[in-house]
């Protein structure tokens, strides 16, 4: 999950910045936009219509690959941690004190580890909560999931380079084997890695060939064809399991994986943004706040529909959904006030309540987006 600092890179020959890319930016608005709407209303086919998860790892990978390109895969590993844990961190220094506070040592269902608690600082498993704090980590196996991609990068960047087709087929192959009786699928932390690398990596290698220009040399046709392809595949897979067809892990790998591929494959410049400046700017302050939006709507949201019930509003109606929609939101905005501010810090800049981002600029029409920028 890349924010804005990484699509302003300065250009070692010219030591200039670099523009960043409107359409990267407002993929990333708009997935973090659907993530917050699918938790507040519950609508299923809104993962369908945009499944957020896959385009996140999309444009992360895009984004890992420039910074392994332009710095080196250590530089890049110390970057991407130091971006992604401050955020996390400070959801602990909330998150860990309350639980306690709520009797979490005496907790029969999920019992205190204090060795876990590690793992609130370097998420390699899903970071522990009590059974009274579990929405405080409810989404955070996007961040475990991220930082082991972040950690493999180096290596999959090595086979990408040598072997791109191979590559990028790998993990949906091997998502298809995890879900096999072939290849049976661990249930415990180490079978949670697996399978977010396996299911979300196809999406992480089409970042690759975004920022290689790979994609670029596959007609339009081809890409539409082969998304078709993966979401009829998808679909049929997940009808034949019962129930709603892309609940299933199989039939969801294949959905978000085309979806992404024809994401990335576009490059429009989005020029018509300059028109809405106000719009523009929320799309910029989105990235600059993306990871403390992420972790924090969840809680904020829980907390919104216990006030909710408290006020006589039953759950799970038409009219909590709405009443959690437009309470929630301002909540969560006042939650991103507060601790928004760690993200600047994380990425080195002057720490405010309100994000100081610069507008993005559009490539001109016609030209090609440099590579880091439009990645």
């Amino acid at each position: 999950m890349n924010r804005s600092g990484d699509e302003q890179a300065v250009d070692p020959q010219t030591k200039t910045t670099r523009p960043r890319s409107r359409y990267v930016d407002t993929l990333r608005a708009v997935a973090i936009t659907r993530v917050f709407l699918h938790h507040t209303l519950w609508i299923s086919w809104l993962a369908v219509l945009f499944p957020s998860m896959f385009v996140m790892f999309g444009l992360a990978g895009a984004m890992t690959a420039a910074s392994l390109e332009r710095k080196g895969p250590a530089p890049t590993v110390r970057s991407r941690l130091r971006r992604t844990l401050p955020p996390l961190w400070a959801l602990a220094a909330v998150a860990i004190p309350l639980m306690l506070i709520n009797g979490w040592q005496h907790d029969t269902t999920n019992p205190l580890r204090w060795q876990d608690l590690l793992y609130w600082v370097l998420p390699l498993a899903n970071p522990p909560a009590s059974s009274w704090g579990g929405a405080f980590t409810l989404a955070l196996w996007y961040i475990r999931a991220y930082i082991w991609f972040v950690l493999l990068s180096p290596i999959f960047w090595w086979f990408f380079q040598r072997w791109p087709v191979k590559t990028l087929v790998a993990p949906l192959t091997g998502a298809v084997l995890l879900y096999s009786p072939l290849v049976p699928l661990p249930v415990n932390r180490v079978g949670d890695v697996m399978w977010s690398t396996a299911s979300y990596g196809t999406a992480w290698m089409l970042g690759f060939a975004r920022h290689t220009r790979l994609l670029d040399r596959i007609p339009v046709w081809v890409c539409a064809a082969a998304a078709g392809v993966l979401g009829v595949a998808g679909y049929f897979w997940g009808a034949g399991q019962g129930g709603f067809p892309f609940a299933d892990p199989i039939a969801e790998t294949l959905w978000g994986t085309g979806f992404v591929l024809l994401a990335l494959r576009a490059r429009p410049t989005l020029a018509w943004l300059d028109r809405f400046p106000r719009l523009a700017r929320l799309v910029s302050a989105f990235n600059a706040r993306a990871i403390t939006i992420y972790v924090w709507q969840l809680p904020v949201l829980f907390l919104t529909g216990a006030l909710l019930q408290y006020a006589g509003i039953t759950p799970l109606t038409t009219e909590m959904k709405i009443a959690s929609l437009l309470v929630g939101a301002p909540l969560t905005a006042l939650a991103v006030l507060a601790v928004g501010w760690v993200e600047d810090i994380a990425a080195r800049r002057r720490p405010a309540l309100v994000p100081a981002v610069p507008s993005p600029r559009s490539a001109p029409a016609g030209q090609p987006a440099p590579a880091a920028a439009s990645a």
